[in-house]
């Protein structure tokens, strides 16, 4: 897996932030666990986990 550079690092994390915020702030079950699967992949791809350009593909092996 390449490895993300530092500009991609922050974009990630501020995509994540925002992710954050929207799952505090809503009220609806359903909503939240969407939020927080996109907040799971993206935390892989930050950590190095998943390989970068597959967000489109979930992983569904670790069943999060």
């Amino acid at each position: 897996m390449a490895e993300l550079t530092l500009l991609e690092k922050e974009h990630v994390q501020q995509e994540l932030d925002k992710l954050n915020e929207a799952v505090a702030k809503t009220t609806d079950f359903g909503e939240k666990l969407e939020l927080k699967d996109k907040i799971h992949n993206m935390t892989m791809i930050l950590n190095g986990v998943k390989p970068y350009g597959s967000i489109n593909y979930f992983c569904e092996g670790c069943g999060s």
